[in-house]
């Protein structure tokens, strides 16, 4: 029953110019950054020739990329996923859902899923655009493969978050804020620990912290349990939302 569900949403997404225009500009400004990013180590090179240890493509070209595709998530994901409850509950479909028989786990589960497909558009072009390189220079694959394991990771609990801000309203631009705000705390709640130089619970609640040492080439249990615990916690909250409002039909 999730592929069925998977499919409308798949389907619903990429039918609407919305999704098509944020995909868009996503690309360009990844393209953007990818080429100045270029520009850069171009620049740099006559500096890096004197140093005995110099940074090389992946440190100066590739982790910018992917941590400009992970602040870009921030701001993306709630805009793409504020339709999938908070749209149908406003436009009275949802209720139909209630009355199918469908699991409410099938149906976030497949919402969930089919958030994950429109964002894989822009993971596929954050990985590829860095093995065009390797035709002209040496990248350290193994770094690369790390980073986008934690975007993959990043994608999957931002996505949840956004859904679960989409279950809690009616009103599509605010779940988008509530989610939008909710991601930027995490991202941001261990600034106040990096200026003291001594970690806090805002340290390990810190999506930024736990990402950027996927970026830095670290593959942590630590940091794959958070994104995980996220993801299934934010995912279990949103079917206990929609749990409750059919309880409340």
């Amino acid at each position: 029953m999730i592929d069925a569900v998977l499919r409308r949403e798949v389907t619903s997404l990429f039918r609407a110019p919305f999704a098509w225009a944020v995909l868009a500009g996503l690309q360009f400004v990844l393209a953007w950054q990818f080429l100045a990013q270029i520009d850069v180590f171009d620049e740099l090179q006559p500096r890096l020739a004197r140093l005995t240890v110099a940074p090389g493509v992946t440190q100066l070209v590739v982790q910018p990329l992917l941590v400009t595709v992970a602040m870009l998530l921030l701001f993306i994901v709630p805009v793409l996923a504020m339709q999938s409850i908070a749209g149908e509950r406003r436009a009275g479909t949802l209720a139909l859902w209630y009355s199918a028989p469908v699991r409410l786990s099938t149906l976030v589960g497949g919402k969930f899923l089919a958030l994950l497909c429109v964002l894989a558009v822009p993971w596929a072009s954050a990985a590829l655009m860095p093995f065009t390189l390797a035709w002209g220079t040496a990248l350290d694959l193994g770094t690369l493969g790390a980073g986008l394991l934690g975007l993959a990771l990043l994608m999957m609990a931002t996505a949840a978050i956004g859904l679960f801000f989409s279950a809690l309203t009616n009103q599509p631009a605010l779940a988008a804020l509530g989610g939008f705000a909710c991601l930027m705390f995490l991202w941001m709640c261990d600034w106040s620990s990096r200026i003291d130089g001594e970690p806090t619970l805002f340290t390990h609640l810190s999506m930024m912290n736990h990402f950027q040492n996927f970026v830095r080439g670290y593959v942590d249990s630590a940091d794959l349990a958070y994104f995980l615990l996220v993801t299934v916690a934010a995912l279990a909250l949103t079917v206990w939302r929609l749990d409750g409002d059919r309880r409340a039909l």
